[in-house]
């Protein structure tokens, strides 16, 4: 299931789509079917404009805003769990060192956090997500990271298991084995924060949410809108096929 639904969101990819399109087309230039060609290369250039056009930013930005921070932190809490994604497990093992990627808020919001709240249970859970490279891993960087911010990396639980959002929640939950009436932040990228609450009250862990590395300004824009197509597609594709498969507890969860 877990390769069925990475090749899905190969194939789905927008920018790959129109590339294999595009290059079909002129390929087919210098046939006899050059006429197809014209036609598919000068569509997909048609597509991509249309795409750049069509107003998605607001609705990833709704996506980002579904779960706010909280308006007062919690006086005390009782775990952080951390979501994957921050650090690039390939590039780190060829250069043994660990390198971020986009979503390093992830990182610095666990340090934030460890350093407030030293009292509470800490975990990062994040495995092998892309199925080429099932033994790049991205937990086992983790540690060296937080020593070189200067955190006690002993502190923080490490869960190396988790290929997706839906085993995120229940590995780390059978790791840390929260109590009823427990606070617990969830931390997470804004856009993901939905089916990530989704997928962990659905193996009934109730999270408060803590968003980070936000993509939008909150600023409508007119144009642009094809660079979050493929942010809205992942998301989008993700929650339905969370809900389909019972990992969420709705089909776009509230607070």
């Amino acid at each position: 299931m877990f390769l069925f639904a990475k090749m899905v969101e190969y194939i789905l990819d927008p920018a790959g789509l129109l590339w294999w399109a595009t290059a079909a087309g002129v390929l087919l230039l210098f046939t006899r079917r050059w006429r197809v060609g014209r036609m598919l290369a000068a569509g997909t250039v048609a597509a991509a404009i249309v795409l750049d056009l069509l107003p998605f930013g607001p609705l990833v930005e709704m996506l980002e805003d579904r779960f706010p921070p909280p308006a007062e932190m919690p006086a005390q809490v009782d775990g952080i769990v951390v979501l994957g994604g921050s650090i690039d497990p390939v590039v780190s093992a060829a250069r043994g060192r660990p390198t971020v990627v986009a979503a390093a808020d992830r990182i610095t919001a666990l340090v934030a956090l460890v350093h407030r709240y030293p009292q509470a249970r800490a975990v990062f859970t994040g495995g092998a997500g892309n199925p080429l490279t099932p033994g790049a891993k991205e937990a086992p960087w983790v540690r060296t990271l937080l020593a070189e911010m200067g955190c006690d990396a002993s502190s923080v639980a490490i869960e190396d298991r988790a290929r997706n959002t839906h085993e995120n929640a229940v590995l780390t939950k059978a790791l840390m084995r929260p109590k009823p009436g427990e606070t617990w932040l969830l931390v997470t990228s804004a856009v993901h924060m939905p089916r990530a609450v989704g997928a962990f009250r659905a193996v009934g862990w109730p999270v408060v949410a803590y968003p980070v590395d936000y993509q939008t300004d909150g600023t409508f824009h007119p144009a642009g809108g094809g660079r979050w197509l493929d942010v809205l597609l992942h998301e989008g594709l993700g929650l339905a096929w969370y809900r389909l498969q019972g990992w969420s507890d709705a089909l776009l969860p509230a607070p």
